[in-house]
């Protein structure tokens, strides 16, 4: 029976909490989720690839169980998130390995290959952050705050910000969002903020491995997919069967699995 494990790692002098599944000695993969989850919402697909992959899906700073950034006073980057991960990988001796990232991953994702050149083997990115300039401004107020209220409305307020997401999504889904959400309290914000600032487009054209786009053709960035797909000197894409928005590594486990496990086969990672 697959057992999902998790465990701490320090990274300059802070713990990042991750999970993990698979044998040593199998290929390795990285999965980086998006905000304002954590890894639990890769526990699934961890499950299905954990036969053929060795995975490791650590917690971004300040998620789940992972330490904030430091206060620094000044606006995240992309870049800060992407210098943890490394820190992560070189800590557990993971790179070069095959990478995975959804919305904020795929950002981190990118960011991590183009200010650490190799540590991916090849790369998918599920909803690409290439974002347009209207995106840009109003994905801060997708993740603003809601200060706590004394009759609960702050409650309801952000159970109809993640329920928005995909009304259709399992309420257990969405009772685990909202959790993730009132945890990871500033860097929800901070994290969006970041995606915003970051040079996504120019730093695709330097991106060397192998990579896959796609998204559920529901998604919000799944419009992002051809000009990011545009911009990648070896970049593939794969359509989705119809429906589904931002949990597809959720609610197609199974598909993005066999999708997973079909490219990293094919690219030797």
């Amino acid at each position: 029976m697959t057992t999902l494990r998790r465990a701490y790692v320090d990274v300059a002098g802070r713990q990042v909490h991750y999970r993990c599944a698979g044998s040593a000695g199998l290929p390795r993969l990285l999965l980086l989720h998006q905000s304002p989850s954590s890894s639990a919402m890769y526990s699934q697909l961890m499950l299905e690839l954990a036969d053929r992959y060795q995975l490791f899906a650590p917690d971004t700073p300040g998620f789940g169980g992972s330490d904030p950034l430091p206060e620094v006073g000044e606006a995240r980057q992309v870049a800060d998130y992407a210098a943890v991960i490394h820190g992560f990988c070189t800590a557990l001796s993971l790179s070069p390995c095959a990478v995975f990232g959804h919305h904020t991953g795929a950002a981190i994702a990118v960011q991590l290959e183009h200010d650490y050149p190799g540590t991916a083997r090849a790369m998918v990115l599920s909803g690409p952050t290439l974002l347009t300039a209207e995106q840009k401004a109003s994905l801060p107020e997708l993740a603003s705050p809601f200060p706590p209220a004394e009759d609960g409305a702050h409650l309801l307020a952000m159970w109809r910000r993640i329920r928005d997401k995909d009304p259709e999504a399992p309420l257990a889904l969405s009772q685990r969002e909202v959790h993730s959400a009132f945890a990871c309290g500033a860097s929800y914000l901070d994290s969006y903020e970041a995606v915003t600032q970051q040079d996504f487009t120019g730093q695709l054209a330097g991106i060397e491995c192998p990579v896959l786009v796609f998204a559920g053709d529901q998604d919000p960035l799944y419009n992002a997919v051809a000009p990011t797909l545009a911009r990648l000197p070896n970049g593939a894409s794969v359509d989705l069967p119809g429906g589904e928005r931002t949990y597809v590594c959720e609610r197609q486990t199974d598909i993005v699995a066999a999708v997973l496990d079909k490219f990293f086969s094919r690219s030797g990672s």
